[in-house]
């Protein structure tokens, strides 16, 4: 099945198939045999090529957080159907409405960046928190204005928390 992945700006096209040899993973213009092993609902563990790959995934309202051995990355995920669902819509790139911005894992609050009122544009930092030894600026991914700061500084969040609302 094709799939089209966005993260970081850029997007890639994915194709997937299963067979006796194991799991193909075609991305963009090279495949990757990949051997995948379900660890618990939300956890993976993944071997391509020999090296072992530990990845976490959070499901968030518009998009996923994959973690890959720590390292976050926001990943939004369509297959070709809501593709060209969406581009017969109309809704192809532009997005309106509430945005939210989550603990990709769960970390401490070190600094908010933002206040309720404050314009922000893509790519913006809102918030900073501390995870694994690590300080991750946590960034906003559409235009709007911030709505709603749900945390505090110096506070524990929950991988998957809600942070910020910006509509």
């Amino acid at each position: 099945m094709a799939y089209f992945a966005a993260s970081g700006g850029q997007e890639h096209r994915l194709d997937v198939r299963q067979d006796r040899e194991g799991l193909h993973v075609r991305l963009d213009d090279r495949e990757y045999l990949v051997d995948l092993l379900r660890v618990d609902p939300a956890l993976y563990s993944l071997l391509i090529g020999g090296r072992s790959y530990e990845i976490d995934v959070l499901e968030t309202e518009e998009a996923l957080v994959v973690l890959v051995d720590g390292q976050p990355f926001r990943v939004e995920i369509q297959d070709e159907q809501q593709r060209r669902l969406r581009a017969a819509a109309g809704k192809g790139e532009t997005k309106t409405g509430k945005r939210i911005v989550t603990a990709p894992m769960p970390g401490k609050v070190v600094k908010l960046l933002v206040k309720p009122g404050d314009a922000v544009q893509p790519g913006d930092g809102v918030v900073v928190v501390e995870a694994m030894k690590m300080e991750n600026e946590l960034k906003a991914s559409t235009a709007g204005t911030v709505k709603e700061i749900r945390v505090e500084e110096g506070k524990a969040v929950s991988g998957g928390e809600v942070l910020v609302v910006i509509e």
